[in-house]
């Protein structure tokens, strides 16, 4: 039985940072607000490790210069940012497993392939800037977009295999996290339309421009320290007792009474709350028709960025390898050398099949095959399944199958009676990234208020 009832405005079920955003701007508005967290700490998806005596991540991290509302929100609650570190060469494998040393953007892929890439690259442009990012689903050719996988299109698009396998690597591998065939071209593309528009903006210059002084779970922390005894941790909602115009919301020792609330969740994360009068059908269908990716996140520590004195920035990546990515992800002070790298989709898939040890000594192999043996011998080596995380069970974020964005995407943010709903899965501009997480918590404070105006 709960130990105490909380009487507020607004409960907000999640304390990342769609759902600490959301709670920030309607505290401000002069609303009283209740944040209940599962987890002993707040974050969701960013979590801060120590390493060298500095913060570093074992979840999401990077800033991109054109992630305006991440920008306001970080001047507001004052903390800066320290560019990624990419100085020197970066290290591309080809697919008979040679190491080739580049500068500048463009790895060195081959004439063919390069064409091959750039035509692709420029289509998946031209179709993602037709998308409206809020609403991607109301394009004309929606359902047909919707109706073909990602990886059909590859096949029937991109003649290379080169270049159908780096870009399956970066948009499969990379954001969506899961196999390319299962999702669809429209999913694809509203990943491209909700950072930007434009292919480019992932590219590491632009994407992986920044990192946040103090781990990126500073931003909960100091929104969290904001609203002060409003956030209560250690606090998993179990069940949403509703009607109109009033919600109980009951957690472990605690229950929040409101007048709305706002499930900041991934949705997947909401079939584990019991709901009476039960949500209706189409949202119980929706929220079964998405699953998340799956990723493995891994900082292999050492003494000192030894790359660095042998002129390598620690970045390269590596279509066919199963560490097909990897970045200097050291302490602003190269206080300690931290390489990081993900294992996502089918490669994610394989190495959770594999004992630690055995899965840690291909990661460190691979590794090696960009920056030498020395990669092998780390001081630490940390790993983070977001799929064995209880409170999230994937990353970076959910997605439909074909068909699916078409079949429930007007009710992606449809609000049920007094509950609203936020997160960066159901976001638009900045969809599965921070910047969609906070805009996608303001909107649901707005609404929020708007329903309690009205």
């Amino acid at each position: 039985m709960p130990e105490r009832t909380i009487e507020a405005e607004v409960a907000v079920v999640g304390g990342g940072i769609a759902g600490l955003s959301a709670a920030t701007r309607l505290a401000a508005s002069g609303a009283d607000v209740v944040v209940l967290e599962a987890r002993d700490r707040v974050g969701g998806r960013t979590w801060n490790t120590e390493i060298g005596g500095e913060a570093n991540e074992l979840g999401g991290q990077w800033v991109a210069p054109y992630q305006s509302a991440m920008h306001e929100l970080l001047e507001e609650l004052g903390i800066e940012l320290f560019p990624s570190f990419r100085e020197g060469s970066h290290t591309y494998i080809d697919p008979e497993g040679r190491s080739h040393r580049y500068e500048g953007h463009d790895a060195p892929l081959g004439d063919a392939a390069e064409k091959a890439f750039e035509a692709a690259d420029a289509k998946l442009d031209s179709m993602a800037k037709e998308l409206d990012p809020e609403a991607p689903w109301r394009h004309p050719d929606a359902r047909d977009l919707d109706e073909i996988t990602f990886e059909s299109w590859l096949r029937a698009e991109v003649s290379d295999e080169t270049a159908r396998d780096l870009m399956r690597a970066w948009l499969a591998g990379g954001f969506l996290a899961k196999p390319a065939h299962t999702f669809s071209l429209l999913q694809g593309l509203w990943m491209i339309a909700g950072a930007g528009g434009t292919f480019e903006l992932f590219e590491p210059e632009q994407c992986l421009a920044f990192r946040v002084v103090g781990g990126s779970q500073m931003i909960s922390l100091r929104m969290a320290e904001r609203l002060g005894d409003s956030v209560v941790l250690n606090a998993p909602v179990r069940d949403v007792r509703w009607s109109e115009g009033t919600v109980e919301v009951e957690a472990e020792r605690v229950t929040a009474t409101a007048r709305s609330a706002i499930l900041a969740v991934p949705p997947n994360m909401t079939n584990a709350i019991r709901f009476d009068p039960v949500l209706p059908a189409w949202r119980m269908r929706m929220a079964q028709a998405m699953s998340q990716g799956s990723i493995n996140k891994v900082l292999a520590v050492y003494e000192t960025p030894f790359w660095r004195d042998e002129g390598l920035s620690g970045q390269g990546f590596a279509p066919y390898e199963l560490v097909r990515e990897l970045y200097d992800n050291s302490p602003p002070s190269a206080s300690a050398g931290v390489l990081t790298t993900f294992l996502a989709g089918e490669n994610a898939e394989r190495a959770g099949r594999l004992s630690a040890d055995h899965r840690r000594r291909e990661v460190l192999d691979g590794i090696a095959k960009y920056v030498g043996p020395r990669a092998g011998q780390p001081v630490d080596y940390i790993e983070t399944d977001w799929s064995g995380q209880e409170w999230t069970r994937g990353a970076y974020g959910t997605s439909f199958g074909p068909g699916g964005l078409t079949r429930f995407g007007e009710d992606l943010r449809r609000p049920v009676g007094p509950i609203h709903w936020a997160c960066t899965d159901i976001a638009g501009v900045g969809h599965i990234h921070m910047e969609g997480a906070i805009r996608s918590g303001r909107q649901a404070a707005a609404a929020c208020v708007e329903a309690v105006a009205a």
